[in-house]
């Protein structure tokens, strides 16, 4: 088995701190197949580190909050 540094598994509690996202927004994106991808190890959920990084890198940027708002209307 070959992992590199990026495939570094994190937990929710991880995940929580780098996006400042709450507990109960990851479980609910994990019900309903939104966020980022993450793997079960028996009751275990973690997030590999690639796709994490994966998920926020395609996230649209934003130069104003009028912008980010007009966004969530489409």
């Amino acid at each position: 088995m070959n992992l590199q540094n990026t495939d570094k598994l994190l937990t929710q509690k991880e995940v929580k701190e780098i996006t400042g996202l709450a507990d109960s927004t990851l479980e609910q994106w994990r019900l309903k197949g939104k966020g980022p991808k993450f793997i079960k190890l028996g009751r275990l959920v973690r997030y590999r580190l690639s796709d994490l990084d994966t998920y926020i890198s395609k996230l649209p940027g934003f130069n104003s909050t009028t912008e980010a708002d007009a966004a969530k209307e489409v």
